[in-house]
């Protein structure tokens, strides 16, 4: 029986890298949807077996879209999901200019996801200035876009992996200002992946909650249990909780498995509301991710 498999679409984005890397391609049936929040939808309706969303950038920084669905999912909704986070993956993002132009200089307009142009300034400052700049909705579908122009005056900046699936050229490879540039994608699901990738020992858990805003203290209050208990954060981030203005949700990682000891149970003393999203094993291409497809 194959695993189901939502992710953001179509064919061919980082994200399908990142479903390839942690299920392989043997018995896996993929469902490329057109947005994060229906890769959510589809994993609560029990559509398929897995979800896999972009988390953050390591040059860009949050996926404030994937942000925002876990607060709105876990605490907006009234009544939590049963699915959890239960893997990550890591994907080495190597942009690539896509065309069917035989030079850059008949290249007229050139499609992208609208983070990516932050990524290759370099490349663009060499680019004509009426060269005219389109986004759209994943580098995929730029690429599809491409293929489709039979004007051969127009290029995405897309992967390795779509230029085969659409069949255009790579005109320029790897133009990306960092070449360590890096997506870490959440798996979503209701157990642990079967081919889980060769994770690390180290466990990461994640955790989202809400704080009084009343309350002086009170964000330092529940980060000194972290020291309390000898843990490591890897990160803190923050988005507005939606339920009134300047109240914020807390989202915050940790090496470490939080349900030991009563950790929890001290942290919710300082929270208007606590949610655990998921405790999982780190993939080793946190350290070392050179996969490109």
């Amino acid at each position: 029986m194959s695993i189901k498999v939502a992710f953001l679409g179509p064919q061919g984005t980082y994200t399908h890298q990142a479903v390839i890397q942690q299920f392989g391609t043997d018995n896996i049936s993929i469902s490329p949807k057109q947005s994060i929040g229906d890769c959510f939808e589809a994993i609560d309706c029990n559509e398929v077996d897995y979800a896999v969303v972009p988390f953050e950038n390591s040059t860009n920084g949050q996926v404030v879209f994937t942000y925002d669905l876990l607060r709105d999912w876990f605490l907006e909704k009234g009544q939590q999901p049963k699915f959890k986070v239960v893997a990550e993956q890591f994907v080495a993002i190597h942009h690539n200019l896509l065309s069917n132009a035989r030079d850059v200089k008949h290249i007229k307009t050139i499609y992208s996801h609208p983070q990516v142009w932050t990524q290759v300034n370099k490349f663009l400052k060499d680019i004509p200035k009426e060269v005219t700049r389109i986004d759209v909705g994943s580098t995929s579908k730029a690429a599809e876009i491409v293929s489709q122009d039979a004007s051969n005056e127009s290029a995405a900046i897309s992967s390795f992996m779509s230029s085969g699936i659409y069949n255009v050229p790579i005109l320029q490879e790897n133009i990306e200002d960092n070449p360590n540039n890096t997506t870490r994608f959440l798996i979503l699901g209701y157990t642990q992946p079967p081919n889980d990738d060769k994770p690390t020992s180290k466990v990461v858990s994640s955790i989202m909650f809400r704080l009084n805003h009343d309350d002086p203290g009170a964000l330092c209050d529940v980060l000194v249990k972290f020291k309390e208990y000898g843990i490591t954060l890897t990160s803190i981030n923050s988005r507005p909780a939606n339920l009134q203005p300047w109240q914020y949700v807390f989202f915050v990682e940790m090496i470490g498995d939080i349900h030991e000891g009563n950790l929890v149970e001290e942290i919710k003393g300082s929270c208007l509301d606590l949610v655990i999203l998921g405790t999982f094993k780190r993939s080793w291409r946190y350290d070392n991710n050179t996969t490109t497809l």
